[in-house]
């Protein structure tokens, strides 16, 4: 018909349409062009825009960094946050990097570029591990510590929750999303009457208080977020780290008036792996009175530094239980599909009503039970994972830090150089000889160093030795592990490359012997060594029994009777590196034994092997001094051998 466009025509315009009126700012492809940055993913998003990685447009390999767009036009959070970013420069707040908008058509949209942080929520760290106390008073005391820093230059964050708060490979903690913060030069975004931005569950009994009763007459002015609203909410977010609940509200059961004498129940209570100190520190921190909570954050921080200096054996224990499969003779009972027996006329809803009601009760039964339980294998993975993504971190950190020193010492070097030349110090050469008449004394060159010998090698991504001297050991490895690569140098770039396991230390039987009995290497699990060319007596290290989060200053760790599951630091044969490794310890003899009798590759599929811990000839791995009974201490890092029988 006349004035219809042909369907080539209107594909043709369908084709010229700006791709942009399509695009939503919640959910950009890969590949949008944001400014001068290229969107490569979506993170996440908040309550005022959406968290993208980006890197810089044409340069395929420029570092990542997070764009945080607005998700309404002219928001003006945005430009809270970037005030607040700029006054804060510390490694505990993401570095601002730019601040602009974008405006893909009549509307403009605020972003910002900041550093992007590797790892973590807090809760997300807790659940995919198993830490101890130890661990999670460092986080909050590094946590205190950002917000002290904060304190101290006027600054809020109003909105500190577990959520906001990133754990980075290595234990490092960053406070994220500051566009809800304040600080005394900020124009006011919200109107009087209403509550400071955040969320319900951290709210302080006070700002509670004035929530519940803004509705009545004279309910009193818009109350002032203070420190202590944002200690209340620190402690919230650890209390529920800790008890993977959040604490009981205070308010009573007429909505809207405060009850004094209700109090979250203590976190020794829900959780008696708690140290009374730790637990002490948070139950301070959730009082109701603010006057009861510590004076400030930097109060916080060194309160929390003196426990951990002062903590002893109960701060390095697991926080949750392990989750124990059933055995395979174990009988599960199931319900039968529908109800049983004769049932009167018009009953048949009801009874099916209470059969569901009866199954979502036992659902929660269960669920009860299992909270605050961990998986060892699921801990493991997560562990091999975060410690696989720390390397290139580690390695950035060990290059800047030689870059700085060496560059340091050069400089220093030169400019000695140069004043004793210019001082005159330097004496001037002047020939020598017999027919001279002058004895000039060589420098005597410092004596050499004894060669290492093959006993007093050490393992390649082993511990450094500590300043108390190991004990002689009566029957010394006798081949080194991983001989070809005992440099010095290429042992420490490939400390920097390790990937970490994580393990769970099961109790051990009562009347469990110092060793296993020997035994011949089953044939499937030779077979299976054969395909993944595995050869008796080659050794790799791995590492060992990693129940906490891995952090870079622990060389040691403690172990006991019981499974244990590792990683490989590097690939070996068909393993990739960052396989995972289950076995079992015995550490009650002279040695550490440990049998590996499973390989489990990051694509999941799981292998039969032999391995053991050190050579056959010793049949294990040595003990650190100080090591008591029940708590073996031993090094983080230890070697492997391939063989075809258990000695």
């Amino acid at each position: 018909m006349r004035g219809e466009p042909s369907s080539g025509e209107a594909t043709r315009r369908r084709m010229d349409a700006p791709a942009l009126r399509v695009l939503s700012v919640e959910a950009l492809p890969p590949g949008t062009i944001v400014g001068r940055w290229e969107v490569l993913r979506r993170l996440a998003a908040g309550g005022y825009g959406t968290v993208y990685a980006v890197r810089r447009a044409g340069r395929p390999r420029a570092r990542e960094h997070a764009l945080k767009l607005a998700r309404h036009v002219d928001s003006p959070w945005f430009s809270r946050e970037a005030e607040i970013l700029s006054r804060l420069r510390h490694p505990g707040v993401p570095r601002l990097m730019t601040a602009d908008a974008w405006r893909p058509g009549a509307g403009s949209y605020p972003f910002l570029v900041m550093e992007h942080v590797e790892g973590e929520s807090l809760y997300a760290w807790s659940s995919a591990r198993n830490p101890t106390a130890r661990e999670v008073g460092a986080l909050l005391a590094q946590a205190a510590e950002v917000l002290a820093f904060a304190h101290q230059r006027g600054v809020l964050h109003r909105d500190v929750k577990g959520d906001n708060v990133r754990v980075q490979p290595g234990g490092r903690l960053k406070l994220l999303d500051w566009g809800a913060g304040w600080h005394p030069e900020a124009t006011p975004l919200t109107d009087t009457g209403q509550l400071p931005p955040g969320t319900a569950h951290y709210y302080s009994p006070q700002l509670h208080h004035w929530r519940a009763s803004a509705h009545l007459p004279h309910a009193g002015e818009s109350p002032t977020y203070s420190v202590a609203d944002e200690l209340y909410a620190l402690g919230v977010s650890f209390y529920r780290l800790l008890t993977e609940t959040y604490p009981a509200s205070a308010l009573g059961a007429e909505g809207f008036r405060l009850r004094e004498g209700c109090t979250a129940p203590s976190v020794s209570l829900l959780n008696p792996r708690v140290p009374k100190a730790l637990a002490s520190l948070i139950d301070r921190l959730l009082a109701f009175e603010p006057e009861a909570r510590p004076p400030s954050a930097s109060a916080l921080s060194s309160e929390v530094r003196s426990a951990l200096a002062y903590a002893d054996e109960e701060w390095d224990v697991a926080l949750f239980d392990w989750v124990f499969p059933p055995s395979p003779q174990s009988r599960t009972t199931q319900m039968e599909a529908g109800p049983a027996g004769p049932m009167a006329p018009g009953q048949e809803v009801a009874l099916q009503h209470a059969r569901l009601q009866r199954r979502d009760q036992l659902q929660g039964m269960r669920d009860a039970r299992e909270l605050r339980r961990r998986v060892p294998a699921h801990v493991a993975q997560m562990e091999a994972q975060a410690i696989l993504a720390a390397s290139p971190v580690r390695r950035r950190q060990a290059l800047r830090t030689a870059c700085r020193w060496g560059g340091l010492g050069a400089l220093l070097l030169l400019s000695l150089v140069w004043l004793t030349w210019s001082l005159g110090v330097l004496p001037k050469q002047k020939p020598t000889g017999a027919s001279g008449g002058i004895n000039v004394a060589l420098p005597t060159s410092p004596p050499m160093a004894r060669p290492t010998t093959p006993d007093q090698a050490a393992a390649p991504g082993a511990a450094p030795s500590s300043q108390v001297p190991r004990p002689l050991e009566k029957n010394a490895m006798t081949v080194p592990l991983k001989k070809d690569r005992a440099s010095r140098s290429r042992s420490l770039a490939r400390d920097c490359t390790l990937a970490v396991s994580a393990a769970s230390t099961l109790v051990a039987c009562a009347g469990t012997p110092l060793r296993p009995e020997p035994q011949r290497c089953p044939q499937a699990a030779l077979d299976s060594m054969k395909e993944l060319r595995l050869h008796r007596d080659e050794k790799g290290g791995l590492t060992l029994d990693i129940r906490y989060p891995w952090r870079m200053d622990v060389e040691d760790v403690t172990v006991k009777d019981g499974d244990i599951v590792s990683v490989l630091q590097e690939r070996h044969g068909r393993l990739p590196e960052g396989t995972l490794l289950y076995g079992r310890l015995w550490t009650g003899g002279e040695w550490v034994v440990g049998h590996y009798t499973r390989a489990e590759t990051p694509d999941g599929h799981t292998h039969p092997v032999c391995l053991i811990l050190g050579n056959p000839e010793q049949g294990g791995w040595w003990k650190n001094p100080g090591s008591k009974p029940g708590a073996t201490n031993v090094s983080r890092t230890v070697g492997y051998t391939v063989v075809d029988a258990f000695p």
